[in-house]
């Protein structure tokens, strides 16, 4: 992890959060959809990527128009959608997975978080337990980007960033001001998922960014193996993981399966 400090969740999300960065070896954080393949099964999927190493749990809101999921989380998404998944359940999905004591990061786009309203929005997730928020479709700089800015701060929710390489110096240092959390970079431009080819420019990029900010960089879009994970750790402080787990579960039908899947990636 050069050119960050080693420091603990509690610093980069919650203060109830007491987990440590491990020195020397990134984090990794493995995303989920609340409600995939149901909701009780989501939960047990939650509870499977812990056991299976994870650090972090992102859990993803499903929505009809998921436009930086690649086409193995957007199905999934569907799925979960058609079989009942709504943000109240996702909620329920959130609150229990919190109890398993990783920080919980809450992904999903700003039409859910519009229709309840951006301050409901916030108090449910934080209630729920969630400790970061990611919206890829909200920049900082707009009239909802600011609002939602505002609220998860008065909340101490870490609203985290999406950037992805190619992204202008200038840009980065004004999403800088007001980022929390970690940045979220992703391999290259494009959808989640599609491919394991990182753009070239990738440890440039986050080069660039490490001198602009301290904030720890995440790194994911196209994680699927062992090797992936290695390379990415060369320059990331956590790896993130996602269409990987929902194509195992999605091929086995069985649960227990992203345990072994997680293991096999982090070794």
């Amino acid at each position: 992890m050069k050119g960050t400090k080693t420091k603990t969740l509690e610093e980069i999300f919650h203060p109830s959060t007491t987990l440590r960065v491990k020195s020397g070896k990134p984090l990794f954080m493995a995303h989920m959809i609340a409600g995939y393949p149901t909701i009780p099964e989501s939960v047990q999927v939650a509870k499977a990527l812990v056991k299976g190493g994870a650090d972090i749990i992102e859990v993803q809101i499903p929505f009809s128009d998921p436009m930086a999921d690649g086409p193995t989380i957007a199905v999934a998404c569907e799925e979960a959608l058609k079989k009942g998944a709504t943000v109240a359940k996702a909620l329920v999905v959130i609150k229990k997975v919190a109890t398993f004591g990783k920080p919980v990061v809450v992904m999903t786009y700003m039409n859910p978080v519009y229709r309840m309203g951006i301050p409901k929005f916030i108090e449910a997730i934080s209630k729920a337990g969630a400790t970061g928020l990611i919206v890829p479709d909200c920049p900082f700089d707009t009239q909802d980007g600011w609002s939602l800015l505002a609220t998860c701060k008065a909340a101490g929710i870490a609203l985290i960033p999406v950037v992805s390489p190619g992204v202008p110096k200038e840009r980065l240092k004004t999403l800088a001001k007001d980022a929390t959390g970690f940045w979220y970079c992703t391999t290259r431009q494009g959808i989640t998922g599609a491919t394991s080819v990182f753009a070239s420019a990738l440890p440039g990029f986050i080069k660039t960014m490490r001198s602009i900010s301290e904030l720890p960089v995440a790194v994911g879009f196209g994680v699927k193996s062992r090797k992936d994970v290695k390379d990415l750790s060369k320059v990331a402080d956590i790896v993130i993981g996602g269409s990987v787990f929902v194509a195992t579960l999605k091929r086995s039908k069985k649960v227990l399966i992203v345990e072994k899947t997680m293991r096999s990636l982090i070794g």
